[in-house]
């Protein structure tokens, strides 16, 4: 079964995009960094992303084991130890297979 690790939404500006989601939603900060701010809104996590950082906005779809990620997209380690690859739909949308590492599942994941 895939589950939804996250909804990532590219924008301009972290600070304001922060503030705007936070009224909007209602939501809690899990994670912040000068690149990245994940939210959590009841049974979702929304990651806003700095569109001069990462290339896609996506949705992220979470594997257990880092031999379970695709082979045919486009892989990209991120800075903290995750990977993730990218594969892109029929209709240009991306979609994001994740793996984390166990030490940043306690981060992320719990």
């Amino acid at each position: 079964m895939d589950i939804i690790d996250h909804i990532a939404i590219k924008v301009s500006d972290l600070k304001e995009a922060k503030h705007w989601y936070l009224e909007q939603l209602k939501a809690e900060i899990t994670f912040q960094d000068s690149k990245y701010i994940r939210l959590k809104v009841a049974n979702t996590n929304i990651a806003l992303i700095d569109e001069k950082f990462y290339p896609y906005a996506h949705i992220a779809i979470l594997v257990e084991h880092k031999h379970e990620l695709p082979v045919d997209g486009e892989v990209f380690e991120h800075r903290d130890g995750t990977i993730g690859v990218f594969v892109k739909d029929p209709f240009g949308n991306y979609l994001e297979y994740i793996w984390y590492s166990p030490e940043h599942s306690k981060v992320f994941l719990e």
